[in-house]
């Protein structure tokens, strides 16, 4: 008996030095760090991945548009990218493939100004709107067009980069397109300017993920995947129980986040995560 609880204190101290080491992933994110990706931030916090095995390293792309390609060309193992963007990536031919979502509805809006006198969507004709970098916004936009029987041919588009809010605000344009309405839609109304807002899945838009984690065709049966979706999948259920501490832990990780506009993103938020 005594052999046998010698042999199994031994086991005890010994077995540590056998475990097999986190297995090092790449995740690239769709742009800076936000609310929007509290799951992956509780994830890291709450030592979730590493529970699954993975050691996970967070990038954030100095262009967003470069999120799928490196998933693409293996420089990150997982990306996060819209259902309406990674489809046309996939008809691109590029080796892209869905694994599970993030928020698995839409969060895109066009805001116009209230001083551009549009009551609906029909009274854009002939306004200017600004869009980001990408062809996805504009291509939302013109389902939601075509819902009024009107074409992008009867607008003027100006591509303005990310600088959406600072664009309608000073006024330089009537209105914006792709502002996510748990951010910019946010940032705009802080500002107390006056807007009129239109939901794509109002006109014409169907459902989509607005944010997915995708990988490439070849990584589909790795299984730090399946890691990885548990880990935020256990995430998701303890931001769920409990919200306020999930946020109190995110901004004290990251603390530049701490600020009105961002709690009031993460009230809004939190809600629409889906369990991959």
């Amino acid at each position: 008996m005594k052999k046998k609880l010698l042999f199994l204190i031994l086991l005890l101290f010994i077995t540590p030095i056998f475990a097999a080491p986190p297995k090092p992933l790449t995740l690239v994110l769709d742009w800076f760090v936000n609310p929007t990706h509290g799951p992956i931030l509780i994830a890291q916090e709450k030592g979730f991945f590493a529970e699954q095995g993975l050691n996970v390293t967070i990038i954030t792309p100095a262009d967003p548009t470069d999120t799928a390609k490196w998933v693409a060309i293996g420089k990150a193992d997982i990306g996060i990218s819209s259902d309406p963007e990674l489809s046309l990536l996939q008809t691109q031919g590029l080796p892209l493939i869905r694994i599970g979502a993030l928020i698995n509805q839409p969060l895109d809006v066009l805001i116009l100004s209230k001083s551009a006198g549009v009551k609906t969507l029909a009274d854009i004709k002939g306004k200017t709107i600004a869009y980001p970098v990408g062809g996805i916004d504009k291509i939302i936009l013109s389902q939601m067009l075509h819902h009024v029987n009107l074409t992008l041919a009867d607008i003027t588009l100006i591509n303005v980069h990310y600088s959406l809010v600072q664009a309608l605000l000073s006024q330089k344009v009537d209105g914006i397109t792709g502002a996510m309405r748990d951010f910019e839609l946010l940032e705009v109304q802080e500002e107390k300017f006056p807007v009129t807002v239109f939901y794509p899945e109002d006109y014409g838009v169907k459902n989509y993920a607005e944010l997915n984690y995708i990988t490439n065709t070849d990584e589909k049966n790795d299984p730090r995947i399946t890691a990885f979706l548990l880990a935020l999948k256990e995430a998701t259920q303890f931001i769920q129980a409990h919200p306020a501490e999930s946020w109190k832990m995110i901004i004290k990780a990251h603390p530049e986040l701490n600020n009105s506009l961002n709690e009031k993103s993460w009230e809004m938020t939190y809600r629409l995560f889906s369990e991959v």
